[in-house]
């Protein structure tokens, strides 16, 4: 073996010998901090990330084979680390410093709005999801019920000077304009939201739009459909929490920010007269569970959330029946709604396991108000029918 040889062999050796080092300091690394953890007390849900995190995993030969027990050691590892608030907090502080403008989906607005981003969507998943729409409408018509699709904007389209300079954003316009060429009954909502701009429109740590937001989307569809809203200063403004942390806020890791407030809004006598079935064997007289308030998903005041079908009746005599096909975005906008018609049906798709359109024409509804926020109508498929 030549000189040249014998020397490359040697460089090769410790290339290996090195690398195989490099791996065993850190495999022992992780495994020390692994044993650190085990006398430590686990977390079992984290209050700023508004998730449960990974419970210590369990040990067999197959799942270390198969690689599913080295995932959860890692993410249990990563989840139990003592102060992962503030390692989390500090990453996002270190990105925004840097000139990082959104983490995990959220942008980092103006002051202190968390905006969700809206960079592309499905023209296929949209197109198919507005013919089922129509598709409903039609059928519904032949029983004397009205359509409505009212597609609710994002804080981002309604308030675009509290997003990051050049943000990339869909077009929501052009997304409502064909929707209203190819839906007959849609309601543009955005202008009037447009309006009051300045308002508090939208939670800032939260996607929702906030009662007052819900409100003036309200009376658009009241004046697009041939009726007039009540003044706000008919309403009694309750505020319900000053401590309230959203959504966008636990995506975001930005935990510095201040709370939202949660207001309900309602004309005095409706609390008083209106019954909520929810399917289950709860039939309660308000739409505020205020017991929510005590918990982490503060927003869950509103109908206690989403159920695959919730019967409204509101004590209003006058014989209209509303079909309300919805996601979390009505939560809020029912509070108003109940001044104008005697019965309200909400369903959520996602839950709600019959056939819509039998269900629909079998009811005698008088009018069906299908709404969505925009990035949820275009973000997966929906069946009407």
């Amino acid at each position: 073996m030549t000189v040249q040889r014998i020397e490359e062999e040697e460089h090769r050796k410790k290339e290996t010998g090195g690398a195989g080092k490099q791996l065993f300091v850190l495999l022992g690394a992780w495994l020390l901090l692994a044993f650190a953890f085990l006398g430590k007390p686990e977390r079992v849900f984290s209050e700023a990330e508004n998730r449960y995190l990974q419970s210590r995993p369990k040990w067999s030969l197959e799942r270390f084979v198969r690689g599913t027990f080295g995932e959860e050691l890692e993410t249990w590892i990563s989840d139990q680390l003592p102060g992962r608030d503030g390692w989390v907090q500090g990453k996002t502080l270190l990105s925004r410093a840097l000139g990082r403008r959104e983490n995990k989906g959220i942008y980092f607005g103006r002051e202190d709005y968390l905006l969700e981003t809206f960079q592309e969507y499905d023209q296929k998943i949209f197109g198919e999801n507005l013919a089922s729409v129509g598709e409903l409408f039609g059928l519904l018509k032949e029983t004397g019920a009205e359509g409505h699709l009212l597609l609710a904007p994002t804080a981002g389209a309604v308030m675009p000077t509290y997003l990051p300079a050049y943000a990339p954003e869909v077009c929501q316009e052009e997304l409502f304009s064909q929707a209203e060429a190819q839906v007959p009954g849609m309601i543009r909502v955005e202008e009037a939201l447009r309006e009051h701009e300045g308002e508090y429109l939208y939670y800032r740590t939260d996607h929702h739009w906030t009662s007052l937001g819900a409100y003036y989307a309200y009376g658009a569809f009241l004046e697009q459909t041939g009726r007039e809203a009540l003044p706000r200063e008919a309403y009694t403004e309750e505020i319900l929490s000053q401590d309230f942390y959203g959504t966008s806020y636990a995506r975001a890791g930005s935990y510095m920010v201040p709370p939202d407030s949660i207001m309900a809004m309602y004309l005095p006598e409706n609390p008083k007269r209106l019954t909520v079935d929810y399917g289950n064997g709860q039939i309660e007289e308000t739409l505020y569970d205020r017991s929510f308030l005590k918990k982490r998903d503060q927003y869950r005041v509103f109908l206690k959330g989403n159920y695959p079908l919730v019967i409204i009746e509101t004590g209003v005599k006058n014989g209209k029946k509303l079909l309300l096909v919805k996601d979390s975005y009505a939560n809020t906008f029912v509070q108003f709604l109940v001044s104008d018609y005697e019965e309200i049906q909400m369903v959520d798709l996602r839950y709600f396991q019959a056939s819509l359109a039998d269900y629909g024409a079998e009811q005698g509804f008088t009018e069906v108000l299908v709404l969505y926020q925009i990035k949820n109508f275009v973000g997966e498929p929906l069946s009407f029918l």
